[in-house]
């Protein structure tokens, strides 16, 4: 269960859902073949599991939770939009 923000220097509890923003990251676990050892009989395809991540009001203005595939999620800033100056007359 989410209780805090995800963003490992900020502390704020979580309260209200409102209040920031709630990311859904779908994560893949061990393939059939990694848990072979462990099960007698593995599933066919790799086994994903669904985590909550919730980053508070002033953490989602500059930050978003992603993840790069390899087990890990990383808190990461957003990227600035590129802004074009009008033509000058």
């Amino acid at each position: 269960m989410v209780s805090k923000c995800a963003n490992p220097e900020c502390n704020v509890p979580l309260q209200y859902l409102r209040d920031g923003k709630v990311f859904r990251i779908e994560v893949q676990e061990l393939s059939s073949e990694e848990l072979e050892p462990f099960i007698t009989m593995p599933p066919k395809k790799p086994v994903k599991r669904v985590e909550h991540f919730w980053l508070c009001g002033e953490c989602s203005k500059t930050m978003s939770v992603t993840f790069d595939g390899q087990q890990h999620v990383m808190i990461t800033p957003k990227e600035r939009p590129l802004y074009r100056r009008a033509a000058a007359s």
